[in-house]
């Protein structure tokens, strides 16, 4: 980041990023916290199904277990596994898609005290894609699950959208759980957008998303917001970045600020990341490529 002298310098600096939904910071100087430790490897994932994991959330109904799913035209399915990477089953969607399935998120949704996934078909490489979805399903209990657990997700909602400006690839989807608003952050972009779809969102219209604010840095292919909603992670396939958060600023008010770079060790292709539900770590998981096998790695709070 260039340095500005003087208070009118910063002062006109701020005044221009807001004006233009544009935070002043540049992607390639950005401080370094050593919040979280180096990656620890968990073990390698045994599913065989599992070669193009795109997305991953930590269970919040037992967190000794995280959910994953595979990439464009895979099986419309998510994967259940342990925090060392061993299969637990599998459990589909029903009459849902693979398109481009993304992300995955787990947050709060219409029943009070229920625990969501929301599945994010909102991959779209050539920008052509009319409207958009994402599925939103009850997570099971998980809670004394012995051996393989298969199932099906009996209860789907259907979150249709679209953006307001024009088709557009993103690979990153989050839930706010102060609000329940679903959060997509572009990739392509030189600075990508960030969207809202505000709770209650439609299950039987097409939702038009709300454009918030751009950050000047390009590709993010994955990211999550804490269970506290006081953090948010967001990676590229180099870096991830990390956002502290006011209890009451909302996500543009967050996202205009500078983040950090945390400790991360490039993959193959690494495309998902997931905080643990008691904030102790992040998780991340690359695509198998080239023959490396996928591995689950894990990154402790110092």
């Amino acid at each position: 980041m260039k340095e500005y002298v003087g208070l009118v310098a910063i002062s006109l600096l701020a005044l221009f990023s807001c004006k233009n939904n544009t935070p002043p910071v540049s992607g390639d100087a950005m401080e370094f916290s050593n919040l979280f430790s180096g990656p620890q490897s968990q073990g390698q994932i045994t599913a065989e199904i599992i070669d193009e994991a795109s997305g991953l959330a930590v269970s919040r109904t037992n967190t000794e277990f995280l959910w994953t799913h595979n990439d464009s035209g895979g099986e419309p399915a998510l994967y259940l596994m342990t925090t060392n990477g061993e299969d637990k089953g599998t459990f589909t969607l029903p009459d849902a898609n693979n398109i481009d399935w993304e992300d995955l998120a787990a947050g709060p949704g219409p029943e009070p005290v229920a625990n969501y996934l929301f599945v994010g078909d909102i991959g779209d490489n050539a920008a052509q894609r009319s409207s958009l979805v994402i599925y939103r399903v009850l997570e099971p209990d998980l809670n004394g699950s012995i051996g393989s657990i298969n199932g099906i997700f009996t209860s789907i909602d259907r979150i249709e959208y679209q953006y307001p400006d024009g088709a557009r690839d993103a690979e990153t989807l989050m839930i706010d759980p102060f609000t329940k608003d679903i959060v997509i952050i572009t990739k392509r972009e030189p600075s990508v957008r960030v969207y809202r779809l505000a709770y209650p969102q439609s299950i039987t219209e097409i939702n038009t998303a709300e454009f918030l604010v751009s950050i000047p840095i390009t590709r993010f292919v994955g990211g999550d917001i804490s269970s506290d909603g006081l953090e948010l992670l967001m990676k590229t396939y180099d870096h991830v970045y990390y956002w502290s958060r006011e209890p009451a600023q909302d996500i543009a008010e967050t996202l205009i600020q500078e983040p950090v770079k945390l400790n991360y060790t490039p993959e193959p292709q690494g495309e998902a990341i997931a905080f643990h539900p008691n904030g102790s770590a992040y998780f991340t998981l690359s695509e198998e490529r080239d023959g490396v096998e996928a591995v689950l790695y894990k990154y402790e709070r110092n």
